[in-house]
């Protein structure tokens, strides 16, 4: 019950957007460079048209690896186009895997850890106090 509290609007979120979002075809324009504090990142820098004549550009992830003029499937928003992403498994979902990851696995220590919750006690959820332990 407390995993889909937590994870639940992570992922209904994105299922709204995949619901009404386009697809389209784009080109991987050049790799652009970044660089925080000591670290450089390289990416690629995909351009695309939505609504037919507007040129959109937008930088994937700098584990992306792809040659210069090579064709990237986009999926994007038709009235944000800015927010694409690349439409293959790891550019559309990456993000939601480990937004959900992070509160599953907290909550996944806490009650697995004896000394927060001892073992045979059962977690009621409710009013004030929203979580109690029996």
């Amino acid at each position: 019950m407390l995993t889909a509290i937590t994870i639940g609007p992570i992922l209904a979120y994105k299922l709204v957007w995949l619901s009404s979002s386009k697809t389209t075809i784009g080109t991987m324009y050049f790799m652009g460079k970044s660089i925080d504090g000591q670290f450089s990142h390289t990416y690629p820098v995909i351009k695309f048209t939505s609504n037919g004549s507007d040129t959109v550009f937008f930088n994937g992830t700098d584990e992306w690896k792809f040659a210069q003029g090579e064709e990237i499937p986009v999926r994007f928003q038709g009235s944000h186009p800015h927010d694409a992403r690349i439409n293959l498994f790891k550019g559309i979902w990456m993000d939601t895997i480990i937004y959900a990851a992070i509160p599953f696995i907290m909550l996944l220590i806490i009650y697995l850890h004896p000394g927060i919750v001892p073992r045979g006690s059962k977690i009621v959820v409710g009013k004030k106090p929203f979580i109690r332990l029996i």
